[in-house]
């Protein structure tokens, strides 16, 4: 019986020494260790493969645009501090061509006003002058006995001594009743 059935009778037995201390050995890694051996298909492990394959290839690409999204960022970022800069010279050139409107709006409005003033006077010494003609003609008509010409008269007088005082005479501009009492004045003067 030690022949080829003591062989396979011996073969079964180490072979069952060798699934009980390979039994033994799991138990004590499941025990200590918490690793369980599992056996698993060739396909699956390729199939874990290629996930891993697609995973580093989705994080490469992923970093890669995020790289070219940072590079970007920056060069925005330049572009904006190149435009701020911009910006602010023509805040500066604005800025002073704001000053130099106000000047020169300033000057234009001095000149103006000089202009007025220098209009109105003039307009001013012309009805002075009518009004001396007008006195004038009133006289040499025989007319210097009435009352309009009295009042003509004080008129006058009273520019003469506004002028004298060194007040210009702008022709009853500011005073409508004046200038109205004046052509009534004048229109009775001018009568027979």
């Amino acid at each position: 019986m030690f022949g080829p059935i003591g062989y396979v009778l011996g073969y079964d037995a180490g072979r069952s020494d060798a699934e009980i201390s390979h039994q033994r050995r799991e138990i004590v890694d499941h025990i200590f260790y918490g690793t369980c051996n599992v056996e698993v298909d060739q396909s699956y492990i390729d199939r874990l493969h290629a996930a891993l394959a697609a995973a580093n290839a989705s994080s490469d690409h992923n970093y890669d645009a995020a790289d070219r999204f940072r590079n970007e960022a920056f060069e925005w970022k330049a572009y904006a501090k190149a435009k701020e800069a911009q910006v602010a010279a023509l805040q500066a050139e604005l800025a002073e061509r704001s000053a130099a409107l106000d000047q020169a709006q300033g000057v234009f409005a001095r000149e103006r006003a000089l202009h007025q003033t220098t209009h109105e006077e003039k307009w001013g010494l012309n009805l002075f002058r009518l009004m001396a003609t007008w006195l004038i003609e009133a006289h040499s008509a025989g007319r210097s006995d009435r009352p309009e010409f009295a009042e003509l008269r004080d008129m006058a007088k009273d520019v003469t001594d506004a002028i004298q005082r060194g007040n210009p005479f702008r022709g009853y501009r500011d005073e409508p009743e004046k200038k109205a009492r004046l052509e009534m004045l004048v229109a009775a003067l001018d009568r027979p």
